[in-house]
């Protein structure tokens, strides 16, 4: 080698690459910068085998400088890494080779790269440990042989362990069971595809974490866990115990209130939830002191604040609260703003807000003005900032705007339904209904309706109905202005067509009703509800029970409903919380003569839910109807009998497949009165797509109110939400009927598409 100090004033004369046998020489070329001609520079060169190495290609490059013709002659010596010719797994008996090769980031054909080889060794452990093989052994070995390689996977599995019990000790505070729902790990047990009983470290980890924090929440504050795994003796069984040390649960020795002038101190420690003497909660403070707040935002004091701290004692365990409240300036709402409503109207949004101009700000009326717009359907129901409710600041310290910023969303909802029944035949079930369609708003292009920039936006409900089917057919149109000229009053219409071929005849209705209601309060609403029908009984047949062959011919009906509404649902398409409660009183003249009375409660209530999951929600639900003749009629005719069985009636029965039949010829001819109840637990599978369900439906389409010939049934079901479709669902349910009586008809599966699906009569 020459001196540094002289190559750095020669010129380079040649460059020339060696070593190479695979890897062709002008690619390697194109990863040197430096040229024939050029002056020699050692920072250059170091890059150039920089580039050289990230080819990925070789084990080692080397840089020979020579003389050549008055200059430098420059070879870059590579050392070729060798190619995969075969990866080899030895002991695998557990796992497949393909199931391996899924996780290696290298394959035959590729050059060796040491790191890959070392990094396989974890990801195939990480494997086999999923698989429940605590004790696997991966060790790698690659045999070289002319420029090629054999990857060797050598694999000792060891026993496959799963988890047969956990246990907890030192719970003196709570009940293992209570302290097993706190945790992920679970042992195996039937059905093993769901429950295998493998041990995850990361989970068992987080787990003790889980008892740390619910033990804290609970106010034992020098809670200690301490997991601890046992095998069998040939390690293929796990048991793993919960050391606990509870130690002293904190109580509340003094609750302190400073600056509050607004309110008394009294007030507002009635308002907590902590209580001097009682158990110290470390997320009730928290609570305590946003409920300070609420009190404040409602009487117009949003900028309040409230400082928390608190002192222990650990000698007596208990703990000093402190809440220090700044309770600002009292502010008024001097404008409310919209946006974001691109087709949706003001107006309609508005009437929604129960807060205006000129108020104080109420902090409780802003929360539920946003829960009651979330509900409408207006706006985007993917997206949970869909509606979002802010204050900006107003002309004055004391005045604010108060924001109502909207995302819109799809509100047309397109349904499928259908089914088929020995009784029904094959039928489908096609609606669509808008919550936010506009009446006046006719497209003034075909872009305009195919873009849906027509229709919309005034808050009226439009209501499509189409149900053909080999047995049965039904058309229904309606049209609802849920508040005329933006007043508490609704106003709508509907036309009808329906025809039904039943066991022993053939019943048609065509007919149109009208609607005028007023919102009473915000959850109550009466309605008024005047209907015409005509209504035509044929191809009776000759063995059809004397009650239908008594209605063969037309008849016109003519009546009225009177329904109330009270619904406090805090969504009306996936409710959590709340109830809904219908009442009516309906009656009927001309040539049908009957008075009817319903009454239907349905009460939502989230039993316990996932932060990052999702809720479990309960649901309680009963039925009562009662019809009769009146005006001298001697009976209610068949059509306007009650009839149970099916979706959103009892499942596990037919539709229409339970009711009282007539005495000879043992057919089915409807009852006077209708009971039904019901519970249902959903919880969720995937979070806003899969949701699962168990119900217990109860009662009876029947000639009276007793106890008696009780129908029942149990089952389970599944929810898809589909939300490229809006809010559009598909509801399966598989129901065993366990109390019945010998003429219903039993079904085990219905199906329920975007909630179209047969009621109860």
């Amino acid at each position: 080698m020459l001196a540094q100090t002289t190559e750095k004033t020669r010129t380079i004369r040649k460059v020339d690459i060696k070593g190479n046998k695979r890897v062709g020489t002008a690619a390697i070329r194109g990863a040197v910068r430096l040229k024939e001609g050029d002056v020699y520079n050692p920072e250059a060169v170091s890059q150039d085998v920089s580039s050289i190495w990230a080819m990925g290609y070789f084990d080692n490059v080397e840089v020979v400088l020579e003389d050549y013709e008055d200059g430098l002659k420059l070879t870059f010596l590579v050392t070729e890494r060798p190619i995969i010719k075969a990866i080899i797994f030895e002991g695998n008996d557990a796992l497949g080779k393909g199931k391996l090769e899924e996780v290696l980031e290298l394959k035959e054909g590729d050059y060796l790269k040491y790191y890959l080889v070392k990094l396989a060794e974890e990801k195939i452990k990480e494997l086999y440990l999923k698989k429940g093989f605590q004790f696997v052994d991966i060790r790698s070995d690659i045999k070289r042989l002319d420029g090629e390689a054999e990857v060797v996977y050598r694999i000792t599995e060891g026993p496959r362990a799963t988890i047969k019990g956990i246990k907890f000790s030192g719970n003196a505070s709570f009940s293992s069971r209570k302290l097993l729902k706190q945790i992920k790990t679970r042992k195996g047990r039937f059905p093993k595809l769901l429950f295998k009983g493998i041990f995850d470290s990361d989970k068992f980890e987080g787990d003790k974490e889980k008892l740390q924090e619910f033990y804290t929440n609970k106010g034992w504050l020098d809670i200690k866990i301490d997991g601890q795994l046992t095998y069998s003796s040939d390690r293929s069984d796990i048991y793993i115990t919960f050391a606990i040390e509870e130690g002293e649960r904190y109580h509340v020795s003094e609750i302190t209130v400073k600056g509050n002038k607004l309110f008394t101190t009294r007030e507002l420690l009635g308002a907590m939830k902590l209580k001097k003497g009682g158990p110290f909660l470390p997320p009730g403070m928290e609570e305590d002191a946003r409920q300070i707040r609420t009190l404040y935002g409602e009487q117009g004091h949003i900028t309040a604040m409230v400082g928390t701290k608190r002192s222990f004692n650990a000698l007596e365990a208990t703990v000093n609260i402190y809440y220090e409240i700044e309770e600002g300036q009292r502010v008024f709402i001097e404008e409310v703003k919209i946006t974001g409503n691109e087709k949706t109207k003001d107006n309609v949004i508005r009437r929604d807000l129960s807060f205006l101009p000129g108020e104080r700000f109420d902090s409780v009326k802003i929360h539920d003005s946003k829960e009651k717009l979330e509900g409408t359907g207006y706006f985007d129901a993917q997206n949970p900032a869909a509606v979002g409710i802010y204050n900006e600041a107003g002309s004055r310290p004391d005045l604010a705007n108060t924001v109502v910023e909207v995302k819109e969303g799809r509100t047309g909802l397109l349904r499928f339904g259908g089914g088929f029944g020995l009784n029904s035949g094959l039928f489908g079930d096609i609606s669509y209904t808008d919550k936010n369609f506009n009446a006046f708003d006719p497209p003034k292009s075909f872009h305009d309706f195919m873009a849906g920039d027509a229709f919309r936006g005034a808050g009226h409900v439009l209501n499509l109905r189409l149900s053909p089917g080999i047995k049965r057919n039904e058309v229904t149109v309606s049209l609802t202005n849920p508040a005329v000229f933006d007043s508490p009053y609704s106003a709508g219409g509907s036309l009808f067509f329906f025809t039904r071929k039943r066991e022993d005849y053939t019943e048609e209705r065509r007919g149109t009703r009208f609607s005028l209601g007023r919102m009473i309060t915000k959850n109550i609403s009466l309605s008024l509800s005047p209907e015409i029908q005509d209504i035509l009984v044929k191809e009776v047949d000759s063995g059809a029970p004397q009650a239908v062959k008594d209605l063969k011919g037309s008849m016109t009906e003519v009546g009225a409903e009177l329904r109330a509404v009270r619904d406090t649902r805090d969504n009306l398409i996936f409710p959590t919380k709340g109830s809904v409660v219908e009442s009516s009183i309906e009656g009927s003249g001309l040539d049908v003569d009957i008075v009817r009375f319903g009454i239907s409660v349905t009460k939502y209530k989230t039993i316990f839910e996932f932060p990052r999951w999702g809720k479990h929600v309960l649901s309680l639900r009963g039925t009562m109807g009662v019809v009769r003749p009146h005006s001298g009629a001697k009976e209610v005719p068949v059509f306007e009998r009650y009839f149970a069985g099916g979706t959103g009636s009892l499942r596990g029965f037919d539709f229409r497949g339970v009711a009282p039949v007539d005495s000879k010829t043992k057919e089915q001819i409807g009852g006077d009165t209708l009971l039904l109840a019901g519970v249902e637990e959903t919880f969720p599978i995937i979070k806003r797509f899969l949701s699962g369900a168990f119900f217990v439906d109860v009662g009876k389409a029947d000639d009276n109110l007793g106890l008696g010939k009780m129908r029942a049934s149990i089952g389970t079901g599944v929810r898809i939400t589909l939300p490229f479709f809006g809010r559009m669902s598909i509801g399966l349910d598989f129901g065993i009927p366990v109390m019945k009586q010998s003429e219903d008809r039993t079904k085990f599966m219905s199906i329920n598409i975007g909630g179209a699906g047969a009621g109860a009569y």
